[in-house]
């Protein structure tokens, strides 16, 4: 059995539609996802076993063909992956009484990294569209009431699909109550629950205070200048503080790369380079990162020092006090 994946039996994410041909429903070949959360696939009308083929790695024979499996998952096999990140191939095999019956292939891309695109001949996957909420209708509540979407917790309609997007240590507020249609237009049309404004301008109705300092300061970072918050957040949850989308160097490091392999701040008379990892960060007590010394939205000098802080012989006295 292939050890990247893992049978999820959830009942909360059983799918029913219409009779179709074996078909990787998700992710879809062509298209480009975010998340490492599922792979669907529908398997077809009397298909009682299959073959999951993810890189080259080949599973043995599926058996999908018990009373008790159709009765709760109908012809899905729905397992959890673990996508490399970019491209990825599966392959599946269909079968039927011992012979194989059909197959299907998907090639599709996994952004683990915002700073690397997806080629442009790849389209974000899209679930909310009324050709793919087809598929979910018969156990999904796809067309919820106002008042059902203002339920807090996991009675609301959206929890039934996207409650593993909130297992983690920090979680953003709305999200956490499950208002998501406080960010999330579900009028909208042709795709549904799409934002209802982008990036900083939905932000900044709840973090007024944050965005206006960024427009009183002298320099401004990149992303934030453009106003690109999930460049760097991701804006349900993350196992980081202030759900940055990685660890904090991790994530600065993916957009300046090579930092970490040249000298950065001589060290004192030594020559030596300032460490930027592995100790303790003086003026927090936590782990010493780029964010230590650098305010990664806004700055008074050309580096963004932490503090508006301007002169580097300062900015080493927050921590150097002697």
């Amino acid at each position: 059995m292939i050890k990247r994946l893992t049978l999820i039996i959830v009942l909360t994410f059983i799918l029913a539609s219409p009779a179709v041909a074996l078909n990787i429903f998700y992710p879809a070949d062509g298209t480009y996802v975010v998340h490492s959360d599922f792979l669907i696939i529908k398997a077809g009308d009397g298909v009682d076993g299959l073959t999951l083929d993810i890189g080259g790695d080949k599973s043995d024979l599926l058996d999908i063909s018990s009373a008790e499996y159709k009765a709760a998952f109908a012809d899905f096999l729905i397992v959890q992956p673990n996508w490399d990140a970019g491209k990825n191939t599966v392959k599946v095999e269909a079968y039927k009484g011992g012979k194989k019956t059909s197959e299907a292939q998907a090639e599709f891309f996994f952004q683990d990294n915002i700073a690397d695109p997806p080629p442009s001949d790849y389209k974000r996957f899209i679930m909310h569209k009324p050709e793919q909420e087809v598929f979910c209708t018969g156990c999904h509540n796809m067309n919820p009431t106002p008042v059902q979407l203002e339920t807090v917790g996991a009675e609301n309609p959206c929890a039934s699909c996207h409650k593993r997007m909130l297992e983690h240590k920090n979680v953003h507020g709305p999200a956490g109550a499950w208002q998501c249609v406080y960010c999330h237009d579900a009028k909208s049309s042709p795709v549904r629950y799409a934002p209802r404004k982008k990036d900083a301008k939905l932000c900044a109705e709840c973090h007024e205070d944050i965005v206006g300092r960024f427009g009183a300061a002298k320099r401004v970072h990149g992303p934030v200048e453009v106003g690109m918050c999930s460049v760097c957040h991701d804006s349900h949850a993350s196992d980081n503080l202030s759900q940055i989308l990685r660890k904090a160097n991790e994530l600065c490091l993916s957009c300046h790369e090579g930092v970490d392999k040249t000298i950065h701040v001589i060290s004192g008379f030594s020559g030596g380079t300032h460490p930027l990892d592995g100790v303790e960060d003086p003026s927090t007590g936590g782990n010493l990162t780029c964010v230590s010394c650098h305010d990664p939205h806004v700055g008074e000098a050309r580096y963004y020092f932490r503090d508006g802080i301007t002169s580097r012989m300062l900015l080493c006295q927050r921590c150097h006090k002697k």
